[in-house]
């Protein structure tokens, strides 16, 4: 039997399968992607929230839970993320494996029919959501929101995006604004969950150690009864900046942050993506990275300095926590470092040691259920179905010449600060 199977079992709704026997769980996550929508996107996220919350058969979080209790303490859980310009709304289940349960009770089979029941049969009354239900994750958003603003490194993050994303879906936070929250309805979210439920590209990821027909067979007798119209759009990917935009935010912070953001010209599926997450994790993705070794610890100049890279947009950014009077010295020493990398200065040291912190980060990412299903799913949104083994070799390929070519593709595209007065390391 293969490891990984892949179905189509309704019109934009495709069931993965991966066999493995190594783990105590199984897992089962259902995932709906649609376009980002500013007006829809906190609907969208509250949806994650209400679903598994309660459901038509268990009407109370109370009743929800003993029935998850008996089956062994079987969890059901959402959450709302970006892919992209795409919004994904997930909600998944994890269980005991069928080989520890008692009497030959199939608690994979189960945990699926009550899946299906959160997902297709939710705690509507008079075609809304239950009020009650509905007001809990309105509160809860609200204060997501809160606590994006209480994390700076999160809030910079969110407002760098803002700017340098202003005229993308990308740039759009998911939880919305407080206003946004606070104007919602039950029956909005409702109305955005017949939204999800009938457009948006749904991919089921099982992870068991048996077969699945049956599961799989629960999942295409319901979405035999949705008619489905499945739209959504591919991402923008903008492949060079045409202008640097700057923009300063002054607020009471105890560390400013700065951010850098970068169009790489490389996106999925372009197969220079790979030399471009080498050359971000060479210049700042590691603790033998340039940024770390030259910025932070000889110049002293930070309190941390990291890139990343996200390969569905193409954009890398680096971020740094720095005091005010700072600020500037950083800038200009991240980019002189950048400068070296696009010249071919680097060493084998730091080509290597970067090779082996992704190699390794690969290998281990399938040590656990959740890691192993994260891994598949990545990998069909991407539409390969590369191994951690085949990963890493492709990275072990590469050449320092290709790391800088990706260097000099780069164009810096944003720079953003948030700084404050009277500020004191953290």
């Amino acid at each position: 039997m293969e490891r990984f199977q892949r179905t189509e079992i309704a019109s934009g709704v495709y069931f993965n399968t991966i066999f493995d026997d190594r783990f105590k769980t199984s897992r089962i996550l259902v995932s709906m992607l649609t376009d980002i929508d500013k007006d829809k996107c906190a609907s969208y996220t509250a949806v994650a929230g209400l679903l598994v919350h309660s459901c038509r058969e268990y009407p109370s979080f109370l009743q929800l839970s003993r029935k998850l209790d008996s089956l062994y303490g079987t969890t059901l859980s959402g959450s709302s993320g970006k892919r992209g310009d795409l919004q994904m709304v997930n909600i998944s289940a994890v269980g005991i494996s069928d080989d520890y349960s008692l009497d030959g009770e199939s608690v994979y089979e189960e945990m699926a029919r009550l899946l299906c029941g959160a997902v297709f049969e939710p705690n509507v009354i008079d075609g809304a959501f239950a009020e009650e239900d509905f007001r809990q994750e309105q509160r809860q958003l609200i204060d997501a929101i809160d606590a994006q603003f209480n994390d700076k490194r999160m809030y910079a993050k969110k407002q760098f995006l803002g700017v340098m994303c202003a005229d993308e879906k990308y740039g759009v936070d998911l939880c919305g604004t407080k206003e946004q929250v606070n104007a919602l309805t039950a029956k909005d979210v409702y109305n955005a969950y017949l939204e999800l439920i009938t457009t948006a590209r749904v991919e089921i990821v099982c992870l068991c150690a048996n077969n699945t027909d049956n599961v799989r067979g629960i999942f295409a007798e319901r979405f035999a009864s949705v008619k489905r119209e499945p739209k959504f759009s591919d991402s923008v990917v903008v492949p060079r900046a045409e202008k640097v935009k700057e923009k300063t935010e002054c607020i009471d912070v105890v560390q400013s942050k700065l951010i850098l953001g970068f169009r790489t010209e490389c996106a999925n599926p372009d197969e220079r993506v790979e030399a471009v997450k080498l050359m971000s994790a060479v210049l700042g993705g590691t603790a033998h990275s340039k940024l770390f070794n030259n910025v932070r610890e000889k110049l002293s100049l930070c309190y941390y300095c990291v890139s990343s890279y996200d390969p569905v947009k193409g954009i890398m950014t680096i971020e740094s926590g720095v005091q005010k009077e700072n600020i500037e010295k950083t800038k200009q020493a991240v980019l002189a470092e950048l400068e070296e990398m696009k010249k071919g200065n680097i060493t084998d040291e730091e080509l290597e040691s970067a090779k082996l912190s992704m190699s390794n980060s690969y290998l281990t990412s399938v040590d656990s259920s959740a890691g192993t299903q994260g891994w598949y799913l990545a990998q069909v949104l991407r539409g390969t179905e590369r191994t951690p083994q085949q990963q890493a070799e492709i990275i072990g390929a590469i050449t320092k010449e290709e790391v800088a070519a990706a260097a000099n593709r780069l164009t810096l595209d944003t720079v953003y600060v948030l700084t404050g007065n009277d500020e004191e390391g953290e």
